[in-house]
């Protein structure tokens, strides 16, 4: 089995409608004036916190508080507050049982610890609660795929591209899956369909330079490497890919230039970034 590169986390829609990245909304409801649910949904943690405490010390209905306990969850782990975190999950879910968000939220805090069986009962009764949420599938699906069990992974991301086949999230992460087996054929495919669909997506752009470099494609990998650099100059693992690629292929200098922005970029690690 090849390294792992990169995994597309999606947005929880119930509706199944396709996202990028995972973000609970709190709703407004009984309990929560429009302040603090816009302070409960703020990016910055610490605000977020203010909001959804404040909804969750008014709030009358379960599920308002439930979603505010998930979205506080969120802004504790975002400040490394596992133990915080772990218990507004916890209450959470005990707010609203059947809440499909609190239980996938918790199943991917799990999956971030490490804590395989945990994720995957969450994601079981979250299915359960949501048969079909095609996002619900694929953070299963992922689970799998990093506990190195593919056989169980690839059905449930074609669920989930069964649910929603506008999901480019489902498309990358089979994509990533295939690659790891080795069928870089397919996975490029899926790449193919996911940047089709969401062409801002750095990742499946380096995780589809990967599947070219393995079929000797240094060129088609190169170009790959470089669209995820125009799209995140930031990208430290786009230039230690692309350099890996430019050294193979002949263009030594170049190879070295990446290695030395990739290092600018990640000053506290210069020696993860060398070429291959």
């Amino acid at each position: 089995m090849r390294r792992l590169f990169a995994l597309v986390v999606p947005l929880l829609m119930l509706s199944g409608t396709a996202g990028a990245a995972p973000a609970a909304k709190t709703d407004l409801g009984s309990g929560a004036s429009p302040a603090q649910m816009l302070q409960c949904n703020s990016p910055d943690p610490g605000r977020a916190i203010i909001g959804c405490s404040a909804i969750i010390a008014n709030a009358s209905g379960g599920n308002v508080k439930s979603s505010a306990y998930s979205t506080r969850g969120l802004a504790h782990q975002k400040r490394s507050e596992n133990d915080l975190a772990l218990a507004d999950f916890n209450e959470a879910i005990k707010a609203d049982p059947k809440s499909a968000e609190a239980l996938r939220y918790r199943g991917d805090y799990y999956q971030a610890q490490d804590d395989f069986a945990h994720a995957i009962a969450d994601y079981n009764q979250a299915i359960v609660v949501s048969p079909k949420a095609a996002e619900l599938y694929i953070q299963r699906a992922n689970a799998y795929l990093l506990h190195d069990e593919f056989m169980h992974a690839l059905p449930d991301y074609d669920r989930a591209v069964a649910l929603n086949p506008k999901l480019p999230t489902a498309f990358a992460n089979r994509g990533e899956a295939y690659r790891t087996q080795g069928e870089d054929d397919r996975a490029i495919q899926d790449f193919d369909t996911a940047i089709k669909l969401e062409p801002k997506m750095p990742a499946v752009f380096v995780s589809r330079g990967l599947a070219q470099e393995d079929k000797g494609d240094y060129m088609g990998a190169i170009a790959d490497f470089t669209q995820a650099i125009k799209i995140d100059p930031k990208y430290v693992s786009a230039y230690d890919e692309r350099a890996s690629a430019y050294e193979h292929s002949g263009a030594h200098d170049r190879a070295m230039a990446d290695v030395a922005q990739a290092i600018k970029l990640d000053p506290q690690n210069p020696d993860a970034h060398r070429l291959q």
